[in-house]
């Protein structure tokens, strides 16, 4: 199984901040691995030292192409890791979690709160505001953002504290199951669906401050990361309800590592973000210092691990996966995008 994820490296330099990674699974051997930064336009400074515009964001696999989220930009590369174009909407601002919508990709644009739907060109087809949206403006008292929606705001707002106003939502993630389509609300601890029609499918404390809401293969669950509480969440889709929890730190191995890698300022060991079922009841999911679990989640056995960030400050965040090897797979290299 080849396996590709990407990672943000806090409190470095821009062009330091993260890399996009190839990895034979089962021979746990990196194949490839590469910075990934936004460029054009050029980033030259962000305050954030968590992360915000460093490294690479959701990743999605399609026909032969590696698509992985930028700050302001999609790269789409080939399989082997060569950058072949990218893709940009002047509402790409802080990009975190993508999935493909047919012949087209939603994107989540997480700090101006919006998910937006993109032709392989970029341009825009669709977009949805959750703050503007009647029912989720009654239930969590949300208020429009006020930006022009028509300028370029890939930059605009690094320097803003958007994410501190009461009514962010932090819409991080968009994910489908069927013709349903749906959005994290990070912030309200919410999954809502937003296609065909707007309701809230989720709503659970456990679910703030959470990150990549995945689909079960039969479409009766979906699983989310409770990233900063070390658990994975498992709740039935159509009725809503908990279902189960798995405790990362449960694992020797994970809590091991906890204590070798112990928090940091702005950093959380065994923070949970990226996640991607490889069969029924068997999921990978991403942690920091950047690994990889490989669980069998009916039994709640750890089946793998792979290390390879060596500071607290690396973290996983997108991820997805391949199910068998190529075997003209390139020994591994590193290079610059």
């Amino acid at each position: 199984m080849i396996v590709y994820f990407s990672t943000v490296r806090r409190k470095r330099p821009i062009r330091e901040g993260g890399e996009l990674v190839k990895l034979d699974w089962e021979a746990k051997r990196v194949l490839k691995a590469l910075p990934v930064f936004p460029s054009d336009p050029d980033i030259a400074d962000d305050p954030n030292p968590r992360g915000n515009s460093r490294g690479g964001k959701g990743i999605l696999l399609r026909g032969g192409e590696v698509f992985v989220g930028t700050y302001h930009t999609l790269l789409v590369f080939d399989r082997d890791l060569n950058l072949k174009r990218r893709i940009r909407n002047h509402l790409f601002v802080n990009i975190h979690e993508i999935c493909a919508a047919g012949e087209s990709i939603w994107v989540s644009a997480t700090t101006i709160d919006c998910a937006l739907k993109v032709d392989m060109s970029g341009r825009t087809l669709r977009t949805w505001w959750p703050r503007e949206e009647p029912l989720l403006r009654k239930r969590f008292g949300l208020s429009p953002l006020a930006i022009d929606k028509a300028a370029d705001n890939r930059l605009l707002h690094l320097h803003q504290e958007l994410g501190q106003q009461e009514s962010h939502t932090h819409l991080n993630a968009v994910c489908r199951s069927g013709q349903r389509t749906l959005a994290l609300l990070n912030r309200q601890g919410a999954l809502v669906q937003i296609e065909p029609d707007v309701r809230v499918v989720l709503e659970d404390r456990r679910l703030r401050n959470s990150h990549s809401p995945t689909v079960s293969p039969d479409g009766r669950q979906v699983v989310i990361c409770s990233s900063f509480q070390k658990d994975l969440l498992f709740y039935d889709l159509e009725g809503g309800g908990f279902i189960k929890r798995l405790h990362l730190l449960d694992f020797p191995e994970v809590a091991a590592l906890k204590e070798e890698f112990p928090d940091q300022p702005f950093n959380a060991a065994i923070f949970v973000r990226g996640l991607e079922f490889i069969a029924p009841d068997r999921l990978l999911v991403g942690i920091s210092p950047a690994s990889l679990l490989e669980i069998d989640a009916a039994r709640g056995r750890l089946l793998g691990m792979f290390r390879y960030g060596r500071d607290v400050g690396d973290a996983v965040h997108g991820l997805a996966a391949l199910p068998e090897a190529d075997p003209q797979d390139p020994p591994a290299k590193n290079e610059s995008v």
